[in-house]
């Protein structure tokens, strides 16, 4: 029996009333989710999305403020001031650092140390954040070219955390919430070149694009929608945590990151390892290219610099290792066949949890040691920065007045 006019005027009443209903519940228990901070990019696979602010939750709530251009930075124009030097940063999430206040990455405190340093000449500093979540060197390289020379910067550092980076170098590793999205660099020979499938995707259409960045914007003042994409979001993240479980299973590690404290045992991993070493080459020919100078800046991992000894031991027992020194040696011994500057940090970091008992990754009693680095082991590390580099600009200048 055909439903009458009134039945469906009725259903489509109750259809419309249910989501009202529910937005107005949200909005009186002053419900709000995280903002969305990401969105598809051609060019790169995913970006920060421009001018996005609001209150974070992770391993800490950070209100966070991405800015104009699309990277957690103050604003910055990109014609650089009169008798200032640039740097750029270019990393991952550590670089990114969404877990503490922007005053407090070490980005920021590089920026102040060398400011208060006098070791630039008495320039003016500029410190530039280029960090993305989940960012491969292959990312990172992509950002360089496409974003970061607007700038002019004067010195390109590259954070490069080798515990995830040299994974997520190769498809069958990286450990990104979404692999498929992300540009690859693969060998064809000897050569290194780009391999853009990911643009095929269906989210990476332009037209796709465009609806994301449509429905975002309904995000930032629908709560049903934000409540929708949280719930969504939440279930990619266990699902990128499972495959990285297996993948590390595969690899025969309880945890992937732990594969980068021996040589490579398998084919994907040693893959990475070379697709790693292709682009930290294709970086410094691209810097020099520019006339800019270029640093590798090898952060440390969060076994390294564990404050308890017994801890550590524990863990070189269980991984039948006698350090955890593997990928930093083997970058080091690269760099210096390949003419690129490195900063280690591992040292002074380590040195610094020990001789203070304080864990420099880490937030609270669930993930102390384990997380990313809280507010001390920003400062501590934006702190061995800058120093490294004020030793070496001070020894440049030493040898040119020697000239």
């Amino acid at each position: 029996m055909p439903a009458s006019k009134k039945e469906l005027a009725l259903a489509s009443l109750v259809f419309l009333a249910i989501p009202l209903f529910c937005e107005a519940t949200l909005r009186l228990a002053h419900y709000s989710a995280p903002p969305k901070l990401y969105t598809p990019d051609l060019g790169r696979g995913w970006k920060l999305r421009a001018g996005v602010a609001g209150w974070n939750s992770g391993e800490t709530r950070q209100y966070v403020r991405i800015n104009s251009h699309g990277f957690r930075d103050v604003e910055r124009d990109y014609q650089k001031p009169p008798n200032t030097v640039r740097i750029a940063v270019l990393g991952n999430s550590w670089t990114e650092a969404l877990q503490v206040p922007h005053q407090k990455t070490f980005c920021t405190v590089l920026e102040q140390k060398l400011a208060a340093s006098g070791c630039f000449s008495g320039k003016r500093i500029e410190v530039l954040n280029f960090g993305v979540a989940g960012y491969s060197t292959a990312q990172e390289l992509l950002t360089l070219q496409q974003e970061v020379w607007k700038y002019n910067p004067d010195v390109i550092l590259v954070a490069l955390y080798p515990a995830r980076d040299i994974a997520n170098n190769v498809r069958e590793l990286n450990n990104a919430v979404n692999p498929e999205q992300s540009p690859y660099f693969v060998y064809r020979g000897d050569k290194l070149v780009l391999d853009d499938s990911y643009r095929t995707l269906a989210v990476m259409q332009p037209r796709q694009i465009a609806l994301e960045q449509v429905r975002d914007t309904l995000n930032e003042h629908v709560r049903v929608l934000q409540a929708i994409d949280a719930l969504q979001q939440a279930g990619r993240i266990q699902l990128a945590m499972a495959a990285m479980k297996e993948k590390a299973e595969k690899a025969g590690v309880d945890n992937l990151e732990f594969s980068i404290y021996a040589p490579p045992s398998d084919a994907a991993m040693e893959q990475g390892w070379r697709v790693t070493e292709g682009l930290l080459r294709l970086l410094r020919d691209e810097v020099k290219s520019h006339r800019a100078e270029f640093r590798l800046v090898l952060l440390p991992t969060r076994p390294q610099v564990l404050p308890d000894p017994q801890k550590q031991q524990a863990l070189l027992q269980k991984l039948q290792l006698k350090d955890f020194s593997y990928a930093e040696e083997r970058l080091r011994k690269f760099c210096e066949r390949e003419d690129i500057s490195v900063i280690e940090l591992a040292p002074a970091l380590a040195a610094y949890a020990t001789e203070n008992h304080v864990y420099l990754n880490g937030f609270n009693p669930s993930n102390i040691g384990t997380g990313h680095w809280n507010e001390t082991g920003h400062r501590v590390a934006g702190e061995a920065i800058a120093a490294a580099l004020c030793s070496k600009a001070i020894t440049e200048a030493r040898a040119s007045v020697a000239q």
